[in-house]
């Protein structure tokens, strides 16, 4: 199973016939290879050693993560209202220019995505976001979190 492998709808084969699990994958551990698996009624963390064989079932659609997400974990999806992003978006380019960071608010064809350094892509509510470049990633992601602190958001 890798990383590639995430919003797939599996069946998983369990080690030692111990039967088998249907769910779809949330995420993949890169270093312990646990599976994080949300099933209908639960969410499963197998780890590697307890897995004989992953089947895909069906690769995710464009959204899956997103409705996942909503599905399962309701609690972690942040309702903010379109009017307020307008706001949280000039904070932040006031922010990041600040603290001379290279941001951009009106990507081409990104709606109302913003981004960061040339390499950091930012999305709506602005919570988290994402980068091939960890290094980047992690300094940005620092930078933005001591944004919400100050802001209380």
């Amino acid at each position: 199973m890798k990383i590639g492998d995430v919003g797939c709808l599996v069946k998983i084969q369990l080690a030692s016939n111990a039967g088998e699990v249907e769910g779809r994958v949330y995420t993949v551990d890169p270093e312990s290879g646990t599976i994080i698996l949300v099933a209908p009624s639960e969410t499963l963390f197998i780890p590697s050693s307890a897995v004989r064989d992953v089947v895909i079932v069906q690769r995710p659609g464009f959204d899956c993560l997103e409705e996942i997400d909503k599905a399962y974990f309701p609690w972690m999806v942040e309702k903010i209202e379109t009017r307020d992003w307008d706001q949280v978006r000039k904070d932040l380019l006031e922010h990041f220019t600040k603290h001379r960071i290279p941001i951009e608010a009106d990507t081409p064809g990104g709606g109302d995505n913003m981004c960061i350094a040339g390499c950091v892509t930012l999305k709506p509510p602005y919570k988290v976001c994402s980068s091939t470049n960890d290094i980047i990633l992690a300094r940005v992601q620092k930078l933005l979190d001591s944004f919400h602190n100050e802001v209380g958001r």
